[in-house]
């Protein structure tokens, strides 16, 4: 199995609740754009105040966030067991609420407070 080294801050299943029906990408604004240096010198930074259109899994994360290592072994356990357990939850017990069935409400009210 291979390790999960993009950590998202924002769950992906998060950022697809603000997402259109039929849309799969979100416009995301770069706050730290590419900057080229040209052989004149002259500087060439990326305009970051135009939105690009990207996937959620290329939209909030940061490489290696939970990421733990010891000499050359790389350990994603937190992702995987412990924020992964939260997403899984939280996903749907917020699905439930938005939802009209009071009767899921109920039976995913105690997962907003498991972990």
């Amino acid at each position: 199995m291979s390790e999960t080294r993009n950590n998202h801050y924002i769950p992906q299943w998060y950022q697809k609740g603000f997402l259109l029906d039929g849309v799969n990408q979100l416009h995301y604004l770069d706050l730290t754009p590419d900057i080229k240096q040209l052989p004149n010198d002259k500087i060439i930074k990326k305009d970051y105040q135009k939105p690009n259109p990207r996937p959620t899994s290329q939209c909030f994360f940061q490489r290696d966030l939970y990421t733990t290592f010891f000499g050359n072994y790389i350990n994603d356990e937190i992702e995987r067991k412990l924020f992964g357990e939260i997403d899984n939850i939280g996903a749907k017990a917020v699905k439930a609420f938005i939802s009209e069935d009071i009767s899921e409400w109920h039976h995913n009210f105690s997962d907003f407070f498991h972990i």
